[in-house]
């Protein structure tokens, strides 16, 4: 789980794939870990691109590749 601003700069980041057959990521607006936290969510197969905005409190992912800033 990376903190927005501190961890993990806002911005669009792309995984080139999986490493488990799954790749999981989550924006959330707090640490709470709840259904309610999660602004979005996605388990993808292969590669995958998401826009962390600057109003996320945290990225959480897992089964990933390491994610890139693209933008």
């Amino acid at each position: 789980m990376f903190r927005v601003g501190a961890d993990i700069a806002p911005g669009t980041y792309k995984s080139t794939g999986d490493t488990d057959d799954m790749c999981y990521w989550e924006r959330t607006k707090d640490a709470e870990h709840s259904l309610d936290s999660i602004i979005a969510n996605d388990n993808v197969s292969g590669s995958a691109v998401v826009t962390v905005s600057a109003s996320d409190a945290y990225f959480k992912t897992s089964g990933c590749q390491d994610w890139k800033k693209t933008g």
